[in-house]
């Protein structure tokens, strides 16, 4: 096990003991060490109540081979050793002497698990209080760090007693759980838009459902973690729109220029507004709905209010869903100016009685994962004011680079037949009520008709359409610090949805964080090699609470799980190797192919559906060294490399060939090839509900990524797609004639790849794409020119 930590803060000796002192150590540096041991360790104890409970306590942890606790502070010791020290420490982290660690060995066992530790022998208080304040820093065998956990356990329980206005309190520069999160208000109320997307003449009246500690009712202003969802009032069936892989690939007759594929977006009507009748600081409707996001839940005892809201077109609000629009960015925005004092809300759709915010401190941070996380770098790219950051994960930067790729229909992996339309309907749980919903189903289906007819299913090629859903246009608009969190393995929403977004960034004037691991469609925040969850907090807390905690210097830029070596995560200043690392292997050097020519018959779709086969096993077999895909494919194995190497950015593919039709689906794998125990791309459970997220309060599974039990041949670690028409961008054609030849050259995912000199690369060349692309019938004849062929690789030299 290795417990990565890279939230810690480090403080002087002085910060040190007022921070002791301010969650209840009695700090005197003029006592005998054993006094002030005695009396510290009597607090690690919280949830006993007696001094027979405490110890009891004691004498439940062992000191060394023959005295536990209790009896080892009776002998007063003048001294105590390191080893001691964090044989005890490692016990009160969660770790088991015996089956985990042994008591003469505590800190082997510290330095193998990265923990850390004091460099010398405690001598004196001082030396005592410096070690336990780096005791509190360091993480315990159940994600959180030790203070976390003692805060569960009721440490913090009383913090609040006596006092007249419930107070923040921060250790280490983050938030600590001094508010009790089992005492909330759940209520909701309805924001005032500026949109009429459902066309009755008045303005979409959007439902925010809320959860605050009861400490605001106090006079405490809290920030909020807004999670703008979707899905928060459930979802619809989708079978009946669900698209049939096309069989045929339409050849284009159009092309277009970068002005006629630009978006032009028409600004809202100058609608009346509600009129105010009155005013409440009270909500007339609870919220029965629970929140559905575990680090939103982690951050509300430590005083962050949390926000929910569907947005226009889901149960409750008004409007339709348009599936990455304006209307829904707007929706989003509209709440973080209620939020911040700069919009109206209400605490019905009808009455007109007024409620503000009143109990937030203006400043907002948007969480959330997928398409939550997709809609706060919408409102990123508004630049509202009060939107302080956005934490992103797995999020979509451009919804043309989630439903298509370079003039190509594709499907969000695992999702094949899925599109904006099929989305538009499954999110539209306005329909779920169903009084409401048959006054606005003329409406909807005729919005739901032109979303399917401009998504453009026939061609593929990016419009102005997708251009109103491309975020990346608006990036010199974002006023807020971002954090980007995404995985490598992440075939739903790809990883260049992160790193486009991320060099979108790079020249911003604003803080910036990325981080990526080796799991697909995931959350970070209860893995348990990395602190992410605390690291969070920090950043939080600095952004919020404008605690002075240096959170953006002492976070690193971009932190990367490693893919051989489990639970290593490696810290970078930016994301990619430098232009100059980068090397280009040219195809004819492939082991297997000297001849400058080589070629096969994309003949997949009549393989794929004699075998009665699936996405999935699709997926698996046509990365496979020997597969029933062979013939249809170009296997290519690249030259090895003499060392191992790290792959970092975006590799980069040019093809010379040609074809015997008049248009075909060009697919490309890259493949990490040679037996090896590789990662499985989904996180396993060690720990259910061992993630303990306040007192007395909601628990989560702590999971990690684990090397497989059996060894594999080869793993997936970059593809694209293009429509051979498609030789300059995603909106321009060119004419292909059957049988001339011409050139393709486009970019594959971004990846990060630690590769042993045991190991090599492959490229696959092949057809339609049977997990992602249309499954198309006609049989085209592929003939690649190797010789004039390259794959520039991103090599990442230190």
């Amino acid at each position: 096990m290795k417990l990565n930590q890279f939230g810690r803060v480090t403080v002087n000796f002085d910060q040190q003991c007022q921070e002791l002192t301010a969650i209840g150590f009695d700090v005197t540096l003029d006592q005998p060490l054993a006094a002030v041991a005695s009396a510290a360790y009597a607090k690690l104890f919280p949830e006993a109540l007696s001094n027979t409970a405490k110890q009891q306590a004691f004498a439940a942890v062992a000191a060394t081979a023959k005295l536990d606790l209790g009896e080892w502070l009776a002998t007063k010791p003048a001294t105590i050793s390191r080893e001691i020290f964090y044989a005890i420490a490692l016990q009160l982290l969660g770790f088991e002497p015996l089956t985990e660690y042994q008591l003469d060995d505590a800190l082997g066992f510290m330095a193998k698990t990265q923990l850390p530790v004091v460099d010398d022998a405690i001598e004196s208080a001082a030396d005592f209080y410096a070690a336990l304040y780096l005791l509190l820093c360091t993480r315990t065998k159940h994600l959180v760090n030790y203070l976390d956990d003692l805060a569960n356990r009721g440490f913090f329980k009383d913090f609040q007693t006596g006092k007249a206005k419930p107070e923040y309190l921060f250790f280490n520069g983050k938030a600590q759980a001094v508010f009790d999160a089992r005492h909330l208000h759940r209520e909701v109320v309805w924001v005032e838009s500026d949109l009429d997307t459902d066309e009755d003449g008045k303005r979409d009246m959007l439902e925010v459902t809320i959860f605050r500690p009861s400490a605001t009712d106090q006079g405490v202003k809290m920030p909020v973690l807004f999670t703008a969802n979707p899905y928060f009032h459930g979802t619809n069936d989708v079978d009946w729109i669900t698209h049939k892989p096309d069989p045929t690939l339409a050849v284009k007759t159009e092309s277009h220029t970068r002005a006629e594929v630009t978006a032009k977006v028409p600004a809202p009507a100058d609608l009346p507004h509600q009129p105010v009748n009155g005013e409440s600081t009270t909500a007339e409707v609870y919220g029965d709905e629970n929140g559905i996001y575990m680090f939103n839940d982690f951050m509300l005892p430590r005083g962050f209010a949390t926000v929910y809201s569907g947005g226009v077109g889901t149960r409750g609000s008004d409007g339709v869903r348009s599936t990455g629009g304006q209307s829904e960015t707007d929706s989003a925005v509209a709440v973080i100016e209620w939020l911040t004092g700069q919009r109206k809300a209400f605490t019905n759709r009808t009455d007109g009685i007024e409620i503000k915010a009143w109990w937030s401190n203006g400043k907002v941070a948007m969480t959330g994962k997928s398409y939550l996380g997709t809609l706060s770098i919408a409102a990123a790219t508004s630049g509202v004011a009060g939107l302080k950051t956005v934490i992103s994960e797995s999020a979509i930067s451009s919804w043309y680079d989630y439903y298509r790729e370079n003039g190509l229909v594709v499907a969000p992996g695992g999702f094949q037949g899925e599109d904006a339309d099929v989305l538009a309907v499954d999110t539209f749980s306005r329909q779920k009520q169903t009084g409401d919903y048959l006054k606005i189903k003329p409406t909807w289906d005729r919005v739901l008709a032109q979303i399917t007819a401009d998504q453009d299913r026939q061609t593929g090629d990016y419009s102005a359409w997708w251009d109103e859903r491309n975020y990346r246009n608006h990036l010199q608009d974002i006023r807020c610090d971002v954090v980007i969190e995404h995985g490598l393995n992440d075939w739903n929403v790809k990883p260049a949805n992160a790193i486009r977004f991320w060099n979108g960034l790079r020249d911003l004037p604003i803080n910036k964080k990325l981080f990526l691991h080796q799991g697909q469609h995931t959350y970070l925040d209860n893995i348990r090699s990395l602190d992410f969850a605390d690291q969070l907090n920090l950043w939080l807390s600095y952004e919020l609470l404008d605690v002075e905690n240096d959170a953006p210097a002492t976070l690193p830029n971009v932190t990367v799980q490693d893919n051989v070596t489990p639970e290593t995560w490696h810290t970078y200043a930016d994301f990619g190797a430098p232009a100059s690392d980068h090397e280009v292997k040219p195809l004819n050097l492939a082991t297997d192919f000297k001849a400058p020519r080589a070629g096969f018959a994309d003949n997949a779709t009549s393989i794929f559906t004699a075998a009665h086969s699936n996405s999935d096993e699709f997926e698996a077999d046509i990365i496979k060294p020997d597969s029933r895909y062979n013939d249809a494919r170009l296997w290519l194995d690249l030259p090895a490399f003499s060392t191992a190497v790290t792959l970092e950015g975006v590799p980069h593919l040019k093809l010379r060939l040609w074809i015997d039709q008049p248009t075909a689906i060009l697919s490309v794998r890259l493949v990490d090839v040679g037996d090896a125990l590789r990662f499985t791309p989904v996180a396993s459970a060690v720990d259910p509900a061992g993630w303990q997220l306040g007192y007395d309060f909601k628990t989560a599974s702590i999971l990690e990524f684990k090397p497989e039990k059996q060894p594999s041949a080869s793993k997936l670690i970059s593809f694209g797609h293009v429509n051979v028409q498609n030789q300059h961008n995603a909106y321009e054609n060119v004419p292909v004639v059957p049988g001339q030849p011409f050139t393709v050259e486009f970019d594959l995912q971004p990846t990060h790849l630690n590769l042993p000199a045991s190991r090599h690369l492959a490229l696959i060349i092949h057809g339609a794409d049977m997990a992602q692309t249309q499954r198309t019938e006609t049989v085209v004849n592929f003939h690649v020119d190797l010789a004039q062929s390259e794959l520039l690789l991103p090599l990442r030299t230190k």
